[in-house]
Parts: C-alpha cells; sequence; structure tokens
C-alpha cells in the first residue's frame, strides 16, 4: 500500500514558479473583485414604436428567461448591483434585487449604445490585411469603436475603484458587453462584429487589487434549456 501524498498550497506556489507561465505572469492578489455583466432577457419589440426603445417591456418569452435565469444568479453573490436606465435591464434585475434585498444603483453610462453596421465577415483563407481590407467602411468602425471602448474602460474603471474586493452585477445590454469586452481583448472593429452574446447571458470578469484582469467566461446560457432564437447572420450583411 502506497500513500498519496497531499499537495499543500506552499507545494503549489513552488510548482507554478517552475513553470513557463509561473515565471512569466506578473504578480497578481487578492482582494479580487468579481464582476458578472447580464445581458437582459427578450424584451417586447412590438412595443417598441409605442413606447420608445427605452420603455420595452420583457415579453413572455422574456419573462421565462427571467425565470431561468435567476435560478442561476440567486446561486451567486452580489454586493452590489448596477442596471442600466432601460426598463428591459431593470426588469431583467427584478426579481434577484428583492431576493437579495439590495436596491440597484441606475447609471445611465450603461444605457445601450446603437450600433446599426453588422456585417458577415470571412474567416477562413485570408490574412488579417486582407479581412480589414474587405470591410466597408473599416476605419469608421475602427475609430467608432475605440472610442466607445475607452469610454467603457473608464466606466469600469470607476466601477471596480468604487466597489474593490466586491461581487458586481450589472444588468446592462448586447453592446455594452460587447464593448467591454473588446476593450479587454484589445480587439478591432472585427472582433467586435464577431462576437454573439444571448439575452439572458453571463460573463464575468475578475481584477486583482492591482488591476490586472482576466475574462472569466462569456456569453454563458446553461441556465437555459435551448438556445435563444437570435442570430447576427440574420441582420448581417454580405461584404
Amino acid at each position: 500500500m502506497f500513500k498519496i501524498k497531499t499537495t499543500t498550497k506552499l507545494d503549489y506556489a513552488k510548482f507554478m514558479q517552475q513553470t513557463a507561465y509561473g515565471r512569466a505572469r506578473p504578480a497578481s492578489s487578492g482582494p479580487y473583485t468579481q464582476i458578472y455583466l447580464v445581458r437582459h432577457c427578450k424584451p417586447d419589440y412590438s412595443q417598441q414604436k409605442l413606447v420608445g426603445d427605452h420603455n420595452m417591456p420583457l415579453d413572455k418569452i422574456g419573462l421565462k428567461q427571467r425565470k431561468l435565469l435567476n435560478k442561476k444568479l440567486l446561486s451567486l453573490h452580489a454586493d452590489i448591483v448596477y442596471t442600466s436606465e432601460l426598463l428591459r435591464a431593470q426588469q431583467t434585475a427584478e426579481i434577484f434585487l428583492k431576493k437579495k434585498k439590495l436596491t440597484p444603483v441606475i447609471d445611465k453610462r450603461l444605457n445601450e449604445v446603437d450600433w446599426t453596421e453588422w456585417y458577415k465577415i470571412k474567416y477562413f483563407n485570408m490574412s488579417e490585411k486582407t479581412r480589414i481590407k474587405r470591410v466597408k467602411f473599416y476605419k469608421e468602425m475602427d475609430k467608432r469603436l475605440n472610442i466607445l471602448q475607452t469610454r467603457f474602460r473608464r466606466i469600469l474603471a470607476d466601477i471596480w475603484e468604487k466597489n474593490k474586493g466586491k461581487d458586481i452585477m450589472i444588468f446592462c445590454h448586447g453592446n455594452v458587453i460587447r464593448s467591454i469586452l473588446t476593450s479587454i481583448l484589445n480587439t478591432d472593429a472585427i472582433g467586435f462584429l464577431s462576437i454573439e452574446l444571448y439575452q439572458s447571458s453571463i460573463s464575468k470578469i475578475v481584477i486583482d487589487k492591482y488591476g490586472y484582469v482576466k475574462i472569466n467566461y462569456i456569453n454563458n446560457i446553461g441556465h437555459l434549456p435551448h438556445r435563444p432564437a437570435e442570430d447576427l447572420f440574420r441582420f448581417a450583411l454580405e461584404q
């Protein structure tokens, strides 16, 4: 009979220092700030002309999504909750706030971004330069995205500075989350256009005390029984 050696935290730390990753990675340390980026559930688009974009409520499917989403969210801890001013984001957060007995910070900076240029972009058998050449108005789009990424990098930094070491839940919108994620990944307009974010999805980022940022996961819809009926290819134009 042989004994199984128990690995201690000290053993693991020594092992990591011997690996290439362990020697190269920057120092990081807690307290860690966890930020959950929650896209709103499905709104009633038939009401948009009547009540306006800001006041679209969730439809029947959206209410069902919210119920399933909240089963997942209620298993997570949150010290503070942010929502945009838009009704669909606030309704998505409503049950979670009641159950957790939290009052949201309603932040207009998290309102949806109007992005109208959606293109299908080929990936295989072409270089990065060729892809860029094939995208109409690439320079204009990338310049606009750079402005958005700078804006949301500052917003995220502000939220982090005010809530270091806390668990934060942000109920917001697809283009807001795309802007945040692509600002972390340092991607261009092609990267922005290539991300599909489902309604009622959860993405998570973690920030250490020094401000190092890691994306933990993107677009988690494991709480839903089926993938939402949403596909950017339906709206994207051929290049």
